[in-house]
C-alpha cells in the first residue's frame, strides 16, 4: 500500500468544509491512479471469476483482509446458521472486492466505511463525502460489497450505550446515502435488484427502530426512489412495485405519516397498473391522494395530529417536535408548482387554493392551532409565495393566517413575532422582484381579511414599503382601487355612515400618500385621475352621471352621497396633491427615465402647470350645468376678482425669456390661490387680491380693477415677499414648502428693501409681536361694539340677539375650577361664607341680606385681587404661548435666508443676508439658541470657501458690511463666532476682489479698493496689538494672512511696528505678531517670481524685519520686571530666532544683497551673552550661532568657561536639534518653504565645517523629563572636567 494517501485521512476529519472538499478529491484523484495502474498491470486470464481459484489464496492474505474489513464474528453459541451464512457469503465479497481492486483502493473504502461511526461529525461528513465520490468514478466497487462491509461495520443494538448505538445508526444511514448519491445504485455493472431491495430493507428498518430516525432515512428513501425515477434500468419497474408491497402491503404499522404521503405523491402519478386505492383506504377514501374530499385528513396528518384525534393518523413521528419544515412539502409544492413549468395535473386533484385554505390555514392556522404548528404555517407560506402568480397569490392571504400574522407583528412579546416580521420581509422581498405582483399583495394587506391601516396595527412599514416598489401599472390599479372604495362606501351594503366615512377618509389618506411618496413613478395618467377626482368630488354634486366624459370622476355617482366631512377632506387632499406635486424635484416625479429631460416644476409632460390645469377643469365643470351642481357660492366681487386673476395668469405666460422663473413662480402662487377661493378658506381673497396686484406691477399687466393701488408705497416684489410671510404664518407644511419653492424661484427679483423686509422678521422680539396682537384686539373690539350699536337701534333685532347671547353663554367652557376656589375663598373672607349657606334653614334662606359700603368695599378688594392674578397669570401663559410660536416663525424665515444663500451666492445681495445672520448669532439668548445654531450652519454650509461669488456688488457697501463684521469680530464672545465671523471677512474680501477685477479694466482703482479693506484689517490689528482687553482671536488676521498673501502683504509694515519693544500690549501679541510676519515671509518667494511684489518693498520688508528683531533680543536680555523677568522666556525667544532664520535663509535664496546685517548679528550675540536671563539659554544662543553661519559669519564659544571644542560641538548639537524640532505658526506651507531653503543652506554650511545631526536625536532629547535633563548637564560637566585636565 502506498504511503501518500495515509496523510490525506487526517484532513477529511477537519471541521472546514473546504479542507474536507479538497482532501476528498486529492484522495480519490490518487486512488484513480492506482487503480489504473492496477489494471494495467493485471494479467487477464479467463479464470477469473473460478471460486476455485479464490479459495486457493494465501491463508495470511486471508487473515490480513479479515482484519482490514474490521468484521467481528461472535463465536458464542447462540450464533446460528444464519448468521454464519452471512459471514461467509462477507469473506467471499471481501475476496472479490480485493481480487478486483488495488490495495490502496480496498484499504480505502475498508477504512472509510469504518470511518463513518466516528462520534466526530465532522469525521463523518468528511468520510461520506470521500466514499461517495469513491464509488461514482471507481466502477469495480460493488454495491453488495459496500453494504456488506457497511452492515458488518455498523452493527447496533438495544444492549448497547445510546450514544453508541447512535453513531452506528448514523453510520449505517450516512453509507447507505453515500451508495445513493454516488449512482451507483443506479449502475447495472456495480448493483442488482436484490442491492435495491436491500438498501430499501435496510432504510426502512432504520426508520421504525427510532422515532428521531424517521425522517431522515426516509428522506434518503425517497431519494433513492427518485434516483430509480431518472435510471433505465431492467428491474426499475420490478423495483418499484416491491418498493411499495414492502411499504403498504407487508407492512405491520397501517397508520399514515407525512414520509408515506411523500412516497404516495412522488409516485402517484409516475408508476402505472398500482390499483392506489386499495393502498390508500381506509384512511384516504378517493383517488388521487389531493382529492378534495381527502384534504381535511391530510391535514391531520401533516400538522402531525395525535392518535387520539385518529387512529389512523401516525403519532408524531419524531419524538420532540422540530422547527425545521418536513421535506414532504418540499414535495407537495414540487407537485404543485414543477419545475419544468409545465404542471402535471390529476383529474380530481384539488388546486391549490383549496389544499392550501383546508390543509395550512384551516389546520396549521386554526383557532385551536399551537404556536409550534402556526410556525410551520408561517414557513409553509414564506415558501410559496415566491412559487405564485400575480393573480393567484391573494389565494393565500387566507383569514386564519392574516389574523395570526397581524396579531404577532402587532407586540413584540408575541411567541411568534420573529417569524411573522421574517414573513413581512419576505412579501417586501417578493415585491420589489416581482413588481408586477405589488398591487395583488397592497389590495390583500388592506382588504377584507387584512387592515385598512395595516402598517399602525402591525406596527411596520410593510404598506409602506410595498407602495414604494409599484409599478406605473400597479399604481393605476391601487388608485382605481381607492377611488372605489370611495365611490361605493367600502363595497358593504351592512356599514354604517361613520364607518363608510372612515373607510372614505382612509382611502382619501392613501391618494395623498402615493404623491408624497418620493419611489412612487409619477404617471401623468393616474396623477390627472386623482386631482380630478378630489376636485369634483370635494367642489361639486353629481346630479347625473355622463358615461362619455373625460373626466372619469363624472362617470359614477357616489353611493351613498359624499357626507360634508368627506368633501371638505377631498378639498384638503387637493390642496396638498398639488402642493406635493408642484414642490417635488423633478428626478422623483419621472415615471420612466425618457421623461426625465421633458419635466419642468410642478408642470405635467406637456409643461403645463398642474395648478393651471386644475382650475382649466374646474372652470369647464362650472358650465357643466347639467351633470355636476358647485357646492360653494361665490359673491360678485369674488367672481370679479377670480376673473382678473385668470386673465393676469395668461398676460404672465408671454412674459420675456429672462422673467420665466420668476413668472413661473407668480403664476403657480396666483393659481393656488384662486383655487383657495372656492373653498372659503380664511385669507385667500385677501392674498389672492395682494398677488394679483402685484404681479399686474411686477411685468407692467394692465388692470382691470377700479381700486387705487397708488397708495402702495411698497415695491410689488416686497408685496410679493409680504404674501409668502404671510404663508409662513400658516399652520401648513404644504403651504410653507409652496412658499419656499417660490421664494426660491422670485428670489433673483429682489431689491435692497426685500432683504430688509426679512431681516426685520428675524430683529421682531416678543414685545413687538404682544403689542401688535393687543392692536389688533382693540380693532376687533371696537368693531364689535360699532356693531352693536347698529344693533340696538331695532328692538326686535335686540330680542333676537338676546336669545343668541343665552345660546351662547349655553355654549360657553366650564370656568377653570381653581380659579372658582380662589374667588370662593376671597368671598368667604369678605364675610359672605358662600360655603355656610347650605346649613340655613329655609326661612333663613328667603330673607334678604344687604351689606353696607364697608362690606362692598372689603368684597371689591377681594374680588380685585384674585382677578389681577389670573390675568397676570393667563398674561404669562399668552406670552409663553406668544415667544414659542416667534421662535418658530423665524426658523421658518431662516428657511427662507437658506434658500436665498443657496440660490444667489452670486447675487450682490447676498451680503447683507451674510451680516443679518451673522447678528442673529452674536444676538441669539438662550431662548433662541436653536435659531442661532441654525443661521451658524447656514453660514458654514453656504460662505466656507464658495465656488462662485458676487462680481458686481459696491466695494463702498462691501466694506461697510465688512466694517461691521469686524466690529463684531473685536467683541466675539467665544472662538466659534470669531471663526464665523473670519469666514464671512473672507468671503466679502473675496467678494471685493472678484468686483475690484470686474472694474479694473473701467476704472483703476483696485488700489483704493484695497486700501479700504486693509484699513478694516489694520484697524483689527491695532485692537489686537494694541488693547489688552481685546476679544480679537489671532486666527481672524492669521486667516487673512494665509489666503490673501499679497493683501496681508500690505499689514507688514504695521505689523513690525507693533512687535517692536513697547508696542505690543505684551509679549504673547508680540509673538503672534511675529507669527503672522513668518507666514508673509514664507510666501516671499512666490510673490518675488511673480513680481506681485516690488523686490525694493521687499528688501525695505527685510531690513525692517530685521531691526525689530534686534530690537526685541535687546529688550528681552534685560531685566524690566519687578519678579526679575523681562517677559521673554527661552521658549518665546526660540519661536522667535526660529523666525529670525526662516527670515535669513528665504532673503538669501532671494538675493544674497539684501542679508540681515552680519555685524549687528554678532553684536546682538554678544548681548545675549551679557544678559543676565539669556547667557543661560543655550538653545537660544545656539539657534544665533546657526543664524550667523547662514550669514557667512564664524561661530564663537558661547561659554567663556567652557573652551573644550568637543563639549561645544555637543552643545551645538543639541541646540540644533531644539532649533529643527520648533514650529512658529504650524503653518505646513511655510513650514515646506522653510525646508526648502534650509536643505540649500544646509549643502552651503557644509564648507563652513558646521557639523549637525539628525532632528530624531533632539526630539527625543527635548521630551525627556526634567530629572533626565539634569542627569545630561551634570554629564557634560564632568566631561568639561576631564576636559580641562587633559588640556591641562
Amino acid at each position: 500500500m502506498a504511503s501518500n494517501i495515509l496523510p490525506l485521512f487526517w484532513p477529511l476529519a477537519n471541521s472546514s468544509k473546504d479542507t474536507r472538499l479538497t482532501a476528498s478529491a486529492s484522495l480519490v484523484s490518487n486512488l484513480e491512479n492506482f487503480q489504473q495502474s492496477f489494471i494495467a498491470s493485471k494479467p487477464s486470464t479467463s479464470s477469473d471469476d473460478n471460486e476455485d481459484d479464490e479459495s486457493d489464496d494465501d491463508e495470511e492474505d486471508e487473515i490480513d483482509d479479515d482484519d482490514e474489513s474490521g468484521m467481528e464474528v461472535d463465536a458464542s453459541d447462540d450464533d446460528d446458521e444464519e448468521d454464519q451464512q452471512k459471514n461467509k457469503q462477507g469473506e467471499k465479497l471481501d475476496k472479490r472486492l480485493s481480487k478486483d481492486n488495488a490495495e490502496d483502493v480496498v484499504y480505502c473504502v475498508k477504512r472509510l466505511i469504518r470511518g463513518l461511526g466516528s462520534s466526530r461529525e465532522s469525521s463523518r461528513l468528511g468520510f461520506a463525502v470521500a466514499l461517495t465520490e469513491l464509488l461514482s468514478r471507481i466502477e469495480t466497487v460493488s454495491v453488495s460489497q459496500v453494504i456488506s462491509l457497511l452492515i458488518r461495520n455498523s452493527q447496533y443494538s438495544k444492549n448497547m450505550k445510546g450514544s453508541d448505538e447512535r453513531d452506528m445508526m448514523f453510520a449505517r444511514l450516512f453509507g447507505l446515502n453515500s451508495i445513493i448519491q454516488s449512482k451507483s445504485l443506479f449502475n447495472l455493472k456495480t448493483s442488482t435488484l436484490i442491492d435495491f431491495e436491500n438498501v430499501i430493507n435496510e432504510l426502512i428498518t432504520l426508520g421504525e427502530s427510532k422515532a428521531w430516525m424517521r425522517e431522515s432515512a426516509w428522506w434518503t428513501l425517497i431519494g433513492s426512489i427518485q434516483g430509480l425515477l431518472e435510471s433505465n434500468l431492467e428491474w426499475k419497474d420490478e423495483a418499484l412495485k416491491q418498493t411499495i408491497n414492502k411499504v403498504f402491503v407487508n407492512s405491520d404499522n397501517k397508520s399514515w405519516n407525512q414520509e408515506k404521503v411523500a412516497l404516495v405523491l412522488l409516485l402517484e402519478n409516475k408508476v402505472k397498473n398500482i390499483d392506489w386505492k386499495s393502498h390508500l383506504s381506509p384512511t384516504f377514501k378517493h383517488t388521487p391522494l389531493l382529492n378534495s374530499h381527502n384534504l381535511v385528513t391530510l391535514g391531520r396528518v401533516l400538522k402531525e395530529a395525535s392518535a387520539e384525534d385518529d387512529e389512523s393518523v401516525a403519532a408524531s413521528t419524531s419524538g420532540n417536535w422540530k422547527p425545521q419544515l418536513h421535506f414532504v412539502w418540499n414535495i407537495i409544492l414540487e407537485h404543485y408548482f414543477p419545475k419544468s413549468g409545465s404542471e402535471v395535473s390529476i383529474n380530481g386533484e384539488a388546486p391549490f387554493q383549496d389544499f392550501f385554505r383546508v390543509v395550512v390555514d384551516e389546520s396549521l392556522f386554526s383557532n385551536t392551532a399551537s404556536p409550534q404548528r402556526r410556525y410551520w404555517g408561517f414557513q409553509v407560506f414564506e415558501k410559496s409565495l415566491p412559487l405564485l402568480s400575480s393573480s393567484t397569490m391573494p389565494l393565500i392571504f387566507t383569514p386564519n393566517f392574516m389574523r395570526c400574522w397581524m396579531n404577532n407583528l402587532s407586540s413584540s412579546d408575541r411567541y411568534l413575532h420573529k417569524a411573522a416580521l421574517q414573513i413581512a420581509k419576505k412579501v417586501q422581498d417578493v415585491t420589489k422582484q416581482n413588481q408586477q405582483v405589488g398591487f395583488t399583495l397592497l389590495s390583500q394587506l388592506i382588504g377584507k381579511y387584512g387592515k385598512q391601516d395595516f402598517d399602525k396595527v402591525t406596527k411596520t412599514k410593510t404598506v409602506e414599503s410595498i407602495m414604494s416598489s409599484l409599478n406605473v401599472q400597479g399604481t393605476k390599479d391601487y388608485v382605481k382601487y381607492l377611488q372605489d372604495i370611495i365611490v361605493s362606501g367600502g363595497g358593504s351594503d351592512n356599514l354604517d355612515n361613520a364607518r363608510i366615512d372612515e373607510r372614505r377618509l382612509w382611502a382619501l389618506d392613501q391618494l395623498l400618500a402615493l404623491f408624497r411618496n418620493g419611489s412612487v413613478p409619477k404617471d401623468d395618467e393616474w396623477i390627472s385621475s386623482v386631482i380630478d377626482f378630489l376636485l369634483v368630488h370635494g367642489f361639486f354634486l353629481i346630479r347625473k352621471a355622463d358615461k362619455k366624459s373625460p373626466i372619469t370622476a363624472l362617470q359614477t355617482i357616489p353611493k351613498p352621497a359624499l357626507s360634508e366631512s368627506t368633501a371638505a377632506a377631498c378639498r384638503s387632499k387637493l390642496s396638498s396633491c398639488l402642493v406635493e406635486i408642484t414642490t417635488a424635484s423633478v428626478s422623483q416625479r419621472v415615471a420612466t427615465e425618457e421623461n426625465k429631460t421633458n419635466r419642468q416644476q410642478g408642470c405635467d409632460l406637456s409643461g403645463r402647470l398642474w395648478v393651471r390645469r386644475t382650475l382649466d377643469t374646474l372652470a369647464l365643470l362650472e358650465k357643466n350645468n347639467k351633470h355636476v351642481e358647485i357646492t360653494t357660492e361665490a359673491d360678485d366681487e369674488i367672481v370679479a376678482l377670480r376673473k382678473e386673476a385668470l386673465e393676469t395668469l395668461q398676460a404672465i405666460e408671454k412674459v420675456k425669456e429672462d422673467q420665466k422663473e420668476v413668472a413661473q413662480g407668480v403664476a403657480i402662487l396666483l393659481a393656488f390661490f384662486v383655487l383657495q377661493t372656492y373653498d372659503d378658506v380664511e385669507d385667500a381673497l385677501e392674498l389672492l387680491e395682494n398677488t394679483n396686484s402685484a404681479a399686474q406691477k411686477l411685468f407692467n399687466i394692465s388692470s382691470t380693477s377700479t381700486k387705487d393701488d397708488d397708495e402702495d408705497e411698497h415695491l410689488p416684489i416686497d408685496s410679493l415677499l409680504d404674501v409668502l410671510i404671510a404663508l409662513l404664518d400658516k399652520g401648513s407644511n404644504d403651504l410653507r414648502n409652496l412658499a419656499n419653492m417660490v421664494f426660491g424661484m422670485v428670489s433673483s427679483a429682489f431689491t435692497e428693501s426685500s432683504i430688509d423686509l426679512l431681516t426685520a422678521q428675524l430683529e421682531q422680539t416678543v414685545a413687538d409681536a404682544a403689542a401688535d396682537l393687543e392692536d389688533v384686539e382693540d380693532e376687533d373690539d371696537d368693531e364689535d361694539i360699532s356693531d352693536n350699536d347698529d344693533e340696538d337701534k331695532d328692538d326686535d333685532e335686540e330680542e333676537e340677539m338676546s336669545e343668541v347671547e343665552d345660546d351662547d353663554e349655553d355654549d360657553l367652557p366650564d370656568v377653570d375650577p381653581a380659579f372658582r376656589q380662589r374667588v370662593a375663598e376671597a368671598l368667604n373672607v369678605a364675610g359672605l361664607g358662600v360655603d355656610d349657606a347650605e346649613d340655613k334653614d329655609d326661612d333663613e334662606e328667603s330673607e334678604e341680606e344687604y351689606m353696607d359700603d364697608d362690606q362692598m368695599m372689603k368684597v371689591d378688594e377681594q374680588l380685585a385681587e384674585v382677578f389681577r392674578q389670573q390675568a397676570a397669570s393667563t398674561k404669562k401663559t399668552d406670552l409663553k404661548h406668544l415667544q414659542i410660536e416667534s421662535l418658530h416663525f423665524k426658523n421658518r424665515i431662516l428657511d427662507f435666508f437658506d434658500v436665498y444663500s443657496k440660490k444667489q451666492i452670486s447675487n450682490p445681495l447676498i451680503l447683507p443676508v451674510v451680516l443679518s445672520l451673522l447678528k442673529l448669532v452674536r444676538g441669539g439668548g438662550s431662548s433662541e439658541t436653536e435659531l442661532a445654531n441654525k443661521a451658524a450652519g447656514i453660514l458654514r454650509s453656504k460662505f466656507n470657501k464658495p465656488k462662485e461669488v458676487c462680481s458686481t456688488a459696491s466695494n463702498e457697501k462691501s466694506i461697510e458690511i465688512l466694517k461691521e463684521i469686524h466690529s463684531m469680530a473685536i467683541k466675539a464672545h467665544s472662538a466659534e463666532f470669531s471663526n464665523l465671523c473670519s469666514l464671512t471677512s473672507l468671503f466679502v474680501v473675496k467678494t471685493i476682489e472678484s468686483s475690484s477685477s470686474t472694474t479694473k479694466s473701467n476704472d483703476d482703482d483696485g488700489d483704493d479698493d484695497d486700501k479700504g479693506l486693509i484699513e478694516v484689517y489694520s484697524n483689527t490689528l491695532k485692537d489686537f496689538m494694541s488693547r489688552k482687553s481685546s476679544l480679537v482671536h489671532p486666527n481672524f488676521i492669521l486667516e487673512f494672512i494665509k489666503r490673501f498673501p499679497q493683501k496681508g502683504f500690505k499689514l507688514s509694515n504695521d505689523l513690525i511696528e507693533y512687535v517692536k519693544p513697547g508696542k505690543g500690549v505684551n509679549t504673547f501679541r508680540q509673538l503672534q505678531g511675529y507669527s503672522m510676519l513668518s507666514i508673509i515671509t514664507s510666501h516671499l518667494p512666490s510673490s518675488s517670481k511673480s513680481s506681485v511684489i516690488p523686490s525694493d518693498k521687499i528688501e525695505e520688508f527685510i531690513k525692517s524685519s530685521s531691526e525689530a528683531i534686534y530690537e526685541t533680543l535687546q529688550e528681552a536680555s534685560i531685566i524690566t520686571k519687578e519678579d526679575g523677568s523681562t517677559g521673554w522666556n527661552a521658549t518665546k525667544l526660540k519661536d522667535l530666532v526660529k523666525f529670525s532664520l526662516n527670515l535669513a535663509r528665504i532673503s538669501k535664496s532671494l538675493n544674497k544683497s539684501i542679508l540681515m546685517d552680519l555685524k549687528k548679528v554678532e553684536e546682538i550675540k554678544e548681548i545675549l551673552l551679557k544678559g543676565e536671563k539669556t547667557k543661560e539659554m543655550k538653545g537660544v544662543l545656539s539657534m544665533w550661532n546657526q543664524l550667523i553661519a547662514i550669514l557667512g559669519g564664524k561661530a564663537k564659544s558661547t561659554n567663556s568657561s567652557n573652551n573644550n571644542s568637543k563639549n561645544e560641538k555637543e552643545n551645538k548639537r543639541k541646540n540644533i536639534d531644539v532649533e529643527e524640532a520648533m514650529d512658529v505658526d504650524g503653518d505646513e506651507n511655510d513650514d515646506d518653504v522653510a525646508k526648502e531653503v534650509n536643505g540649500v543652506e544646509k549643502k552651503k554650511s557644509k564648507k563652513n565645517k558646521i557639523t549637525k545631526t539628525s532632528t530624531s536625536t533632539s526630539t527625543a532629547t527635548d521630551e525627556e523629563p526634567s530629572k533626565k535633563k539634569k542627569k545630561v548637564v551634570d554629564g557634560e560637566k564632568k566631561k568639561s572636567k576631564k576636559a580641562k585636565t587633559t588640556s591641562s
